[in-house]
């Protein structure tokens, strides 16, 4: 008896001595997994926070838990999240952004600002930004056209808000930086001959918390201190933290240390160069048509074409008669030549197209809206008519005389049952389909130069070959 409960209170210490050695080793495995870095980040004399949990997805359902909780639908709007593969295959096909004058005005950039801001934004408000985007650009060298389009891609140039990712105007993540604010300077790190090396900067006239980014100056005070250390870091940063390839250092302050799409870059240079679009007044004329010369229906060109002409709808039921336009909610859309408005009003259920009046396309509700949504047609002569679709409004009516680059209406979504806002274009001649893209060439990547393209390209090729091999035999 005693024998059998000797040997009882063993095997008990021994189930338990097992646990506490399993415990352990998982312990240590998990500690010295959180040690790690990634390739070459070692030697790095900063320990900033990296986003983690971005989902490539712009449906509202999905939101994966990171550091700083959830991201949650509007957080991925506004970062410019969109289906994976939206961006060019080969960063090359853009061209060298445009230059910056060399003096700027506070009046004048407060002017650019209020053609991307909402009406709701006041005048005096967008002069206050502006200032604080001259000075403080001016103090730590950095591009103010650049800050000034991140006031918008970021924020929509909102001052109020705070949330799980980010505070105030330029929505900084005041985690993702405390850590290497001390004293009022900023510690980071630059690659030279010698290693990572630490410099410091001096971020001494507001203090770095989150009541104070809600100030305005304050955060285009540390968004432009913000936007200089990543300029000074890149590209050593990009081959330290394996980034995703990507143009602009401006990628990091979305990111952090690892950069993982070129989405919101690419929403906020587009925003950089609508805002010296409407500074300059720039404009390039495209190929010509019947003795027509066209301009980008919408500001900032080159655009993204994500969906190109033929492509099938409605599982296939009808051909894509235009493309669409990678944009956003209420941006502006301009005719792309002078004409005559022919039509402006909604595509009903039915099919049936009536004309209304600005204000009364706006009471129609959008379940009774067909494909296109409320559209406008505009003729230019020689039997060429263009049309604009899935506006969120228009500002012309039918019988409007508009002149080239005049704006018609808003990017919206009406009409559109899964994807998110964008401007559905499409050319035509007596009545005959064009390509936009043979005419539009300077303002569009056409969707096959990006990763979505390319696999789409890829699909339609095995789908020949199954086909192939289906009837012959092989």
């Amino acid at each position: 008896m005693e024998a059998w409960f000797r040997n009882g209170i063993l095997k008990a210490w021994e189930s338990r001595l097992r646990f506490v050695a399993s415990f352990l080793t998982l312990a240590f495995l998990a500690v010295f997994a959180a040690t790690l870095e990634p390739s070459h980040a070692q030697d790095t004399p900063w320990k900033r926070r990296m986003r983690r949990g971005v989902v490539l997805n712009d449906s509202p359902e999905v939101q994966v838990p990171g550091p700083k909780g959830p991201l949650t639908a509007e957080e991925m709007r506004r970062l410019g999240l969109r289906p994976r593969g939206r961006g060019l295959v080969d960063l090359s096909y853009w061209p060298e952004e445009p230059a910056s004058p060399a003096r700027v005005a506070p009046t004048d950039l407060a002017q650019a600002m209020a053609q991307l801001c909402p009406t709701s934004t006041r005048a005096d408000q967008l002069e206050r930004y502006a200032r604080a985007i001259v000075r403080y650009s001016s103090e730590f060298a950095v591009d103010p056209w650049l800050l000034a389009a991140l006031v918008y891609a970021q924020s929509d140039c909102t001052s109020d808000i705070d949330n799980s990712y980010g505070t105030g105007l330029t929505l900084i993540n005041q985690g993702m930086h405390g850590g290497n604010i001390h004293d009022g300077s900023y510690r980071f790190g630059v690659w030279t001959q010698q290693g990572w090396t630490r410099k410091e900067l001096d971020l001494s006239a507001f203090d770095f918390r989150r009541g104070v980014l809600a100030n305005p100056e304050a955060n285009l005070y540390f968004a432009a201190a913000m936007l200089s250390v990543f300029g000074q870091q890149c590209p050593q940063i990009d081959r330290a933290f394996d980034s995703a390839p990507h143009r602009h250092g401006v990628s990091h302050f979305v990111w952090g240390d690892r950069v993982g799409d070129t989405g919101p870059e690419d929403r906020i240079l587009t925003a950089r160069r609508r805002l010296l679009s409407s500074y300059a007044l720039l404009g390039r004329g495209g190929r010509g048509l019947g003795g027509i010369s066209f301009v980008s229906p919408l500001d900032g060109y080159p655009r993204i074409a994500i969906s190109g002409l033929g492509e099938r709808r409605d599982n296939g039921r009808r051909p894509h008669r235009g493309i669409d336009f990678a944009s956003e909610q209420g941006e502006p859309v301009r005719s792309v030549a002078a004409g005559t408005v022919t039509f402006a009003g909604v595509d009903w259920e039915r099919r049936a197209h009536i004309p209304l009046e600005p204000w009364g396309a706006l009471i129609v509700h959008k379940r009774h809206m067909g494909p296109r949504g409320l559209f406008i047609e505009v003729d230019h002569g020689n039997g060429v008519v263009s049309l604009y679709a899935h506006l969120a409004s228009y500002d012309v009516q039918v019988g409007d005389e508009v002149k080239a680059g005049q704006r018609l209406g808003e990017v919206g979504r009406t009409g559109i049952r899964d994807s998110g806002a964008h401007l559905h274009f499409g050319l035509f001649q007596n009545g005959k389909v064009l390509d936009p893209l043979d005419h539009l060439a300077a303002y569009v990547f056409p969707p096959k130069l990006t990763k979505h393209g390319h696999a789409d390209l890829a699909k339609q090729h095995r789908q020949k070959q199954r086909r192939r091999r289906h009837r012959y035999g092989n």
